[in-house]
């Protein structure tokens, strides 16, 4: 992604990349019970339509439009929006469980680790057209979403009290912490 003449090529993969980090995710986590499956339908469905609300409107977030990486757009949002929000939320629960079992950082924690990717995440995203913001300026209100987002999902999460592997939690968003950040250093 940081050499110009194969980005486009490695961009094409964005939505493989995403399909195997979620089903990676799910087969170490060998959770597919029925109740882990509805809160992944739950997680799914409220990323998807947070951000379907957000494009639509330009209230949510900020006014902001999703570019072709991403692939297949549903009410011009990528369906795999809504994997990556059930990746990373997973994730930073798996990351945060294992340190504490207390419901209050179990549900605030994570949205601040998921807030602080964030902040990492759209500076690259735009310059890989993953997003566009309006005159290329990242509102407050998104990061303030996100938080607020974060913290829904993690209160029906921490509820559920799902069995999330620790370790692959840490994989997952420490790839997303090195990819981000170094493409951030060099782009």
């Amino acid at each position: 992604m940081s050499f110009v003449q194969f980005r486009d090529l490695f961009l094409t993969f964005t939505p493989l990349n995403l399909l195997i980090t979620i089903a990676v995710f799910y087969k170490v986590n060998n959770n597919f019970s029925k109740r882990f499956l509805i809160l992944s339908l739950l997680v799914f469905l409220i990323g998807f339509s947070v951000e379907a609300l957000g494009v639509a409107t330009g209230v949510l977030f900020g006014s902001y439009a999703y570019g072709a990486p991403f692939g297949f757009k549903l009410f011009n949002t990528p369906l795999l929006i809504g994997v990556n929000w059930l990746f990373l939320a997973f994730s930073a629960h798996g990351v945060v469980q294992s340190f504490t079992k207390k419901a209050l950082w179990l549900i605030l924690l994570p949205a601040v680790l998921m807030t602080s990717l964030d902040v990492l995440v759209e500076p690259v995203a735009m310059k890989l057209d993953f997003w566009s913001w309006k005159n290329d300026l990242i509102p407050i209100q998104n990061y303030v979403m996100w938080f607020v987002t974060s913290l829904f999902i993690h209160t029906i999460i921490y509820f559920y009290r799902p069995k999330i592997n620790a370790k692959v939690s840490f994989y997952i968003l420490g790839a997303q912490i090195v990819f981000f950040g170094v493409l951030g250093l060099i782009l």
